[in-house]
């Protein structure tokens, strides 16, 4: 009977160890610390796994930077400062949706050429 109780309390302890493991991982790709001043990821979008779209901060210009397994690269940098950013998404009541932001991001490019 000892030995019963001894595997059924190794085993609740793995199972508690593998849902903090899973908690854990589920929860830190909400949370993003940074003590940097100049450089902020303000938004992150997966788009597979090791694949993601950022919309980073620097120094106050914001651009779109591409992030996969082996490359990181530059695709849209925004006339918008950050802080116009977050003025737009407070007068919005939240995040643009992907309609509005395409038009955004396909007007300013437009307007490039």
């Amino acid at each position: 009977m000892e030995y019963f109780q001894m595997i059924m309390a190794l085993i609740g302890v793995l199972a508690l160890v593998f849902l903090l493991f899973w908690l854990m991982k589920k929860l830190n790709k909400r949370v993003t610390v940074s003590d940097s001043r100049h450089m902020k990821v303000l938004e992150r979008i997966n788009l597979g796994q090791d694949k993601m779209l950022l919309l980073v901060s620097v120094c106050g210009k914001c651009m779109v930077i591409g992030v996969t397994n082996g490359r990181v690269e530059k695709i849209h940098e925004l006339e918008e400062t950050e802080d116009q950013l977050l003025a737009k998404k407070d007068e919005n009541g939240g995040n643009p949706t992907f309609r509005e932001s395409f038009k955004t991001v396909f007007k300013d490019m437009m307007n490039k050429k």
